[in-house]
């Protein structure tokens, strides 16, 4: 018989991993969670680690025997660089569909981490929905073989599973949020650019992207989303959804939080350098989640506004300036 409070969560040491097991275990979930890297030494006492493969079959039979209700999926390869080939469609669409299949074996449910980075490049600067993906009239479709890998498997997953398995897939936006450096380039822009502030006093920034804009959202409510969905009764439709602000913010709006964060700080102007930009073909321009299908499927979701977007923007830059003053 499976626990109705035991939860499996992929991908666990990672950005939104860490958060998702402190977001479930803080809401009275047994959590275990699996991972190839070491337990983050503050996580140890939320779960049980296990240290592995997510796809590693004895632990898709465990899956398939009724561990767990629940199954949150946050493992995969979220690098934009990497390049297409068997080990990309493993890790990001072949591995996932066969842990649906053990969790449609077990009737446990599954949320999974799609990505927004599907779409690509918006023909239209509006918020886009989730069944526009393939629409060439409103976007371009992957720019890059992360996204197609994600798309596959959002793809898969309906075809697969139109009955039988309790699903969601979300396309998160721009996640960012304390605790995110280890992601390196693959941080939120939001994130980098509030850090490369708060450490050097000067910003980077594409020549070409000062009108871009993206959609932000605190990792926070991602995890508190997930702890809802999780336990959501009736369960949401299975389905894939966005899962963003709602709303974009621009680079020219972001260089404005991060020269008065840094002129309230330390009372000097904040330098900023404009430089080419390398990836013009593969670059999002704009990003912004229609979040309807969300809103209509679990009404009472945490929600974000721009002024708490940037009330969070300024939280982490002074968690930045903290470590940059040790």
């Amino acid at each position: 018989m499976t626990p109705g409070n035991d939860v499996l969560v992929t991908g666990a040491a990672g950005f939104i991993g860490r958060h998702t097991v402190t977001a479930l275990h803080r809401t009275g979930h047994q959590v275990t969670a699996v991972d190839l890297r070491p337990a983050p030494a503050h996580l140890i006492g939320m779960a049980r680690w296990h240290r592995g493969d997510f796809a590693d079959p004895d632990l898709l039979a465990e899956v398939a025997a009724g561990c767990y209700a629940t199954v949150v999926h946050q493992a995969g390869n979220s690098d934009t660089r990497a390049t297409a080939g068997p080990e990309l469609d493993e890790t990001n669409t072949a591995g996932p569909l066969r842990l649906a299949d053990a969790c449609r074996a077990a009737g446990a449910r599954l949320i999974y981490a799609s990505s927004h980075s599907v779409y690509g490049t918006l023909h239209h600067r509006m918020p886009i929905a989730e069944d526009a993906d393939t629409n060439p009239s409103r976007c371009s479709g992957p720019l890059n073989p992360y996204a197609a890998s994600k798309l596959a498997l959002d793809q898969q997953m309906r075809t697969r599973h139109t009955t039988g398995l309790d699903w969601i897939g979300l396309r998160y936006t721009n996640v960012f949020g304390p605790d995110e450096t280890d992601k390196g380039p693959m941080a939120s822009i939001l994130s980098q650019l509030l850090r490369q502030a708060a450490d050097t006093g000067r910003i980077r920034v594409f020549d070409d992207s000062l009108t871009a804009a993206r959609d932000y959202i605190p990792v926070e409510t991602v995890t508190a989303t997930i702890a809802q969905l999780a336990t959501a009764q009736p369960p949401v439709p299975a389905a894939v959804y966005n899962l963003g602000a709602g709303f974009a913010v621009s680079f020219a709006d972001l260089a404005q939080w991060c020269a008065r964060l840094h002129r309230e700080t330390i009372d000097r102007p904040l330098h900023v350098e404009l430089v080419p930009n390398p990836v013009t073909a593969a670059y999002q321009y704009f990003t912004c989640a229609d979040m309807t299908a969300l809103d209509k499927a679990l009404p009472d979701r945490p929600t974000i506004t721009a002024a708490s977007v940037e009330a969070r923007a300024a939280e982490l830059f002074e968690i930045f300036r903290g470590r940059a003053a040790e």
